[in-house]
């Protein structure tokens, strides 16, 4: 029924109802009534409720886990069965004295008293509703939802265990509930056990909660030392013995067939398909990966399924490395063991398709598949193809490489363009400072792949370790899966050739040096994520390198890894002499046109209120006079750090100016240096603050005459400045 602007109250068939419709027409009602009532009936139609107004339900991959512990009258079927066994062997192992259910128990127990011993969530204690929450608002376990939720002591019974506790109570047991849950919700625990009728003793402490460790073998020892424990009832295979702590899916199958003569005996498992180690299993045990990256691993688990390498299995990449004449490299990492493989082809030509030797990615080499292709034609463009375990994966951009032209003695050097920058900041909530994300605008980095550059320069700060990083490789290594998986640096990724070299934050701490204590183990990770044809020298380690584009060359030092403390007094090394050395010796014989030389840090900003060169005086007196001695021409320094970007322009008697172009930040927070405003070395116009941008620079020209074109652009890849400079400017 409806009253509409005054008239009468109508009653109409449903709207939009086909049935109804044809019986008004054939009740013989004059046309002039169905017209008058045509608008009710579309007016019905537009308020009626419809599937496109029905709010958006998103599946959650617990749902139906949780319902069927809440409402399937199989769950407590299969629970009443697991107590009815558990009550019937108890009985055997009363009278027999030689029984236990622990490994743990040693020495003479025939004579001790009797125990049992009980798991308490989601054996004895039904959490389903605390998953429910989770559930309705889209949550993950957590401590901050956890611990209040174990405080209202509101879990209700599972089914069958209470009168299982009480009748092992009745015949003289012990009723132990050895809990992973934190002490100091031990209370609140015993308070919600005994509200729902489960046996517990004052004298005793039989409510045993996580102390240092969540292995319960201490726990289950220290109960064999007074009593004798005659059965074990849990939902997780830890439940019962330390062995199957966090294994693989294979051990934790193996360990199974090797104790199977006391499941149904002397273990008791009940049902929890809720979430357990047979779920963390999937993923490795690595809970800080996202729930994305959770459910790819768990997807690529599945038997009896045709591969499907495009369902999340690749986490980041492809991204092209080095490229050489022949040779060049792809790497990509997955999300969980998997074997890759490239079909690859000169572009526009798949007929001419060549195939890559199998790559295994897993566990022990971070999921990292690494695929170097050799034997490649000089100066040609490839498309190429992923396969993951047999199946071609899909992007939503093109795959494309490209080998270095053979030019030499053939003409003039190709024109090319790259793109620069630094400071990379992927906000990852649970590890960052309280307040505003100091990560943004990450549309820069499809932007920057909109440029189609030969290669992305990247100048350090390309991920930020947090606190719990940097104390451990495995931390380490967190943070470079967690920032490479960023959905938006994919696109960069794929789109060109990438090189690198580091800054403090991917190196170790804030300003760190060369006594950051894991500075081997950072080196180590930083090669597997930038690979390139080699990094330092035989002698000295550290990520500097060298590689050509054309008649360019760069020279990427690296700033931190034999770097003297900012603050230790006297003669201080930066790059170290062994580095020193090595950038000298590649400057003095390098013939290239154009030569770059690459650093974390500014190296010659007369500005020094920051981590800069200048701060190292007799290193870059050192390097300043060698290049006017030598008269090595073409020198032009690129740099980052600074979170704002800028060209100086730096005299220098007897010589030509050295110009450094420094790039920053790409999405870390963008700094304001109003005190340094008026820094008379700058180029006038390309000062950039409070803005995320990157650099671009193309390099033209004949032989002779050939130019850079160095410019700034914003996150929509606007133009902030442009700058040239010639060839013969640069000797």
């Amino acid at each position: 029924m409806i009253a509409c602007g005054g008239l009468l109250p109508v009653t109409l068939p449903s709207a939009g109802c086909a049935c109804c419709a044809h019986k008004i027409v054939r009740s013989g009602a004059p046309m002039k009534r169905l017209l008058l009532l045509a608008p009710l009936v579309a007016l019905v139609a537009f308020l009626a409720p419809s599937a496109a107004d029905e709010p958006e339900v998103r599946p959650h991959e617990q749902l139906n886990a949780a319902l069927y512990a809440q409402s399937a009258a199989e769950y407590r079927a299969l629970c009443y069965g697991v107590y009815a066994a558990a009550r019937l062997q108890l009985d055997l192992a009363l009278a027999d004295k030689s029984w236990t259910a622990c490994l743990e128990q040693e020495g003479d127990y025939s004579g001790k008293p009797p125990a049992v011993i009980l798991d308490a969530d989601e054996t004895v204690l039904d959490n389903s509703a605390y998953q429910a929450r989770l559930i309705r608002h889209g949550g993950e376990y957590d401590l901050s939802s956890w611990l209040p939720w174990c405080r209202e002591k509101k879990a209700k019974a599972v089914p069958g265990a209470v009168e299982f506790c009480r009748y092992a109570a009745e015949k003289g047991c012990t009723v132990f509930y050895v809990t992973n849950r934190d002490s100091e919700v031990r209370d609140a625990t015993r308070e919600n056990l005994h509200a729902l009728g489960f046996p517990l003793r004052d004298e005793v402490q039989t409510v045993l909660t996580r102390d240092d460790t969540s292995d319960k073998s201490p726990r289950r020892k220290k109960v064999c030392q007074d009593y004798r424990v005659l059965l074990q009832v849990g939902d997780q295979l830890t439940d019962f013995a330390g062995d199957f702590n966090k294994q693989p899916r294979p051990a934790r199958a193996a360990l199974v067939e090797k104790h199977r003569a006391w499941f149904g005996t002397r273990w008791h498992v009940l049902p929890n398909v809720m979430y357990g180690d047979w779920e963390a299993s999937l993923f490795g045990y690595e809970f800080r990966l996202s729930p994305a990256q959770k459910l790819a691993r768990k997807l690529a688990a599945l038997e009896g399924v045709e591969p499907q390498a495009s369902i999340g299995l690749i986490s980041a990449g492809p991204m092209p490395a080095y490229s050489e004449m022949t040779e060049t490299a792809i790497w990509l990492q997955t999300s969980a063991e998997a074997v890759v493989v490239l079909r690859y082809w000169p572009k526009g030509s798949p007929a001419q398709a060549a195939q890559s030797p199998e790559v295994r990615a897993h566990a022990g080499n971070d999921h990292i598949a690494l695929v170097r292709l050799t034997g490649l034609s000089p100066g040609t463009r490839f498309e190429y193809e992923v396969l993951v375990n047999g199946a071609r994966a899909a992007f939503d951009f093109a795959l494309e490489f490209q080998t270095q032209p053979l030019w030499r003695w053939r003409g003039d050097a190709p024109d090319f363009t790259f793109t620069l920058g630094s400071c990379m900041y992927v906000n990852d909530p649970p590890f960052d400072r309280p307040g505003k994300p100091y990560g943004g605008d990450f549309e820069i980095l499809p932007r920057i792949a909109a440029e189609r550059p030969d290669f992305m320069l990247w100048m350090g700060d390309n991920i930020y370790l947090r606190e719990p990083d940097w104390v451990s490789e495995s931390g380490i290594r967190y943070r470079y899966r967690h920032s490479r998986a960023l959905k938006e640096l994919q696109p960069l990724l794929a789109a060109c050739h990438h090189y690198a070299t580091w800054d403090d934050h991917d190196f170790g701490p804030n300003d760190s040096d060369r006594g950051f204590r894991l500075k081997q183990e950072s080196l180590r990770v930083f090669k597997e994520y930038f690979p390139g044809v080699s990094y330092g020298t035989s002698g000295v380690e550290g990520c500097f390198s060298r590689f050509e584009w054309a008649d360019c060359e760069f020279f990427l030092l690296d700033d931190r890894y034999w770097r003297a403390p900012n603050r230790l007094p006297g003669k201080r090394d930066y790059l170290g002499a062994g580095q020193l050395q090595w950038l000298k010796d590649g400057l003095a014989s390098s013939t290239a046109t154009f030569k770059f030389i690459v650093n974390g840090n500014q190296m010659f900003n007369p500005a020094m209120n920051f981590e800069s060169f200048g701060l190292y005086p007799e290193e870059q007196r050192d390097l300043l006079e060698f290049l006017k001695n030598a008269g090595v021409p073409g020198v032009v320094v690129l740099t980052g750090d600074r979170h704002a970007s800028e060209l100086l322009k730096i005299e220098r008697e007897g010589s030509y100016p050295l110009y450094e172009y420094t790039s920053s930040p790409l999405t870390s927070g963008a700094g304001r240096y109003e005190p340094e405003a008026d820094n008379k070395a700058r180029v006038p116009g390309t000062w950039v603050t409070g803005t995320r941008n990157y650099g671009k620079i193309q390099v033209n020209g004949k032989k002779g005459a050939r130019t850079l074109t160095l410019s700034a652009h914003d996150k929509t890849g606007k133009e902030l400045w442009r700058h040239e400079l010639r060839e013969q400017d640069l000797r």
